[in-house]
Parts: structure tokens; C-alpha cells; sequence
């Protein structure tokens, strides 16, 4: 296992602006706002050139930050809300291909 030292002066400096070019604070074409409003989250090599920043660096930044901005029951909601689309999915076939048919009431 490799380990990676994170200045805490660094992190300090970024961590608002990786979460906020990040799809940690979601903003995009999902939302119901006016299209100059809209935009996708970055990915980390991308914030990286924006900020300066080698990639490995802003991975961290990101890592540590999401974990400071949101509390277990937030992480904890996110885990059951995909296991449920997860569900729905394999039960109704939700996005692809065409639907299964209900058999009809005997």
C-alpha cells in the first residue's frame, strides 16, 4: 500500500474549489435550470489542470473533503437510494430495451 502526504495548507487552499468543480455538488443538466446555469462536475485530472494541481493531489483534496462536507447519514442515504434504483431497474427494466410484460391477472 502506497501512502500519500497531503499538506494541510494545501488542502486548506482547494478544498472549496475541488468540491465545488467536482460531482460532489451536483449542478447539471439533470436540474431544472436554465441551460447557462447548468454544468458537469469535472473529473479530477480536469480540476487538476484548471487549479495547477498534479492529479494525484486533487483526488486527495476531493477524498478528504467529501468526507468532511458531509456527515455518515448523508453517505448512508446515498447507499440506499442506488441500491433501490439498482432494484428498480432489475424489476422493471427502467432505461433500456423495451419493458417486461405483466403476465395478466388469471
Amino acid at each position: 500500500m502506497t501512502f500519500f502526504h497531503l499538506d494541510p495548507e494545501v488542502y486548506k487552499k482547494y478544498r472549496d474549489q475541488v468540491i465545488e468543480l467536482s460531482n460532489s455538488i451536483q449542478v447539471d443538466i439533470n436540474e431544472h435550470l436554465p441551460p447557462g446555469k447548468r454544468r458537469r462536475g469535472l473529473s479530477d485530472r480536469e480540476i487538476a489542470e484548471r487549479l495547477g494541481l498534479d492529479e494525484r493531489t486533487v483526488t486527495e483534496v476531493r477524498a478528504v473533503a467529501e468526507r468532511d462536507y458531509y456527515d455518515l447519514s448523508e453517505w448512508e442515504r446515498a447507499i440506499e437510494f442506488k441500491r433501490k434504483a439498482c432494484r428498480d431497474y432489475v424489476e422493471n427494466r427502467i432505461g433500456l430495451g423495451p419493458k417486461k410484460k405483466k403476465a395478466p391477472p388469471a
